[in-house]
């Protein structure tokens, strides 16, 4: 049985992989910011909050207490401003005229930093040939940016495919992979009702290409959901 690590499991994109994996017969360890009173067979739930340091260490040390070994982690928890409902604070980190270094950099933090920071912390809990997956956004590719200003998310994704890049240069030669992916406009609280994605359909796409070995044969790409390439 192989072991993921999914951020963000309680909903969207996040609950869609869970139950995928799980379903394929994968062990599933879900990070949440609040347990839920059940778990689904094969999960696991263990608690994060990407905006604190603190709660990252302690997931970190009850992983390595349980002597957790990873095959895949996919980076999905994730930070989008207009979710905040406090529409000063979104103007802050999408238009010039409004902004505001200390809030982009929230988004930074919670998009970007702390998912490697992650990484980092679980390198002794990483399998051999274990992949990174960062759950990226068609908002972060530069050669298509077509939506003015943006500082915030938009901005957090391009750094996070820059570190997917990086990272995977890093891991050229050591037998571990890190791939960025769009998962394109979803239905889910975040992309709102607008998505053209159904986030039960990606998450099936993501598990085909894991289990095909696609996802680690992408080693330092950003591409879709399907497997196809993504302009940076």
């Amino acid at each position: 049985m192989k072991t993921v690590l999914i951020t963000g499991a309680a909903r969207g994109l996040g609950k869609a992989l869970t139950e995928a994996f799980a379903g394929a017969g994968w062990q599933v360890v879900g990070t949440v910011r609040s347990l839920p009173e059940t778990s689904p067979t094969h999960v696991n739930y263990e608690l994060l909050d990407l905006n604190q340091l603190a709660s990252l260490d302690a997931l970190v040390e009850s992983l390595q207490s349980q002597g957790m070994q990873f095959d895949l982690v996919i980076n999905n928890a994730g930070f989008n401003p207009k979710d905040t409902g406090d529409q000063d604070y979104f103007l802050s980190t999408f238009k010039l005229n409004n902004f505001s270094a200390t809030h982009v950099a929230e988004s930074l933090w919670i998009n970007s930093l702390m998912p490697l920071q992650l990484v980092q912390r679980l390198k002794a809990q990483l399998a051999a040939n274990a992949t990174v997956v960062n759950i990226s956004s068609w908002l972060g590719s530069i050669g298509e940016k077509q939506v003015p200003g943006h500082y915030g998310y938009a901005g957090s994704k391009a750094l996070l495919n820059m570190f997917t890049k990086a990272a995977a240069l890093e891991w050229a030669e050591k037998g571990k992979a890190m791939v960025a992916i769009n998962p394109g406009w979803m239905k889910t609280d975040m992309g709102g009702a607008n998505g053209n994605e159904d986030p039960r359909d990606v998450a099936q796409q993501i598990l085909a290409l894991a289990v095909s070995g696609a996802l680690h044969g992408a080693n330092g790409q950003f591409i879709n959901a399907d497997g196809s390439t993504h302009p940076w």
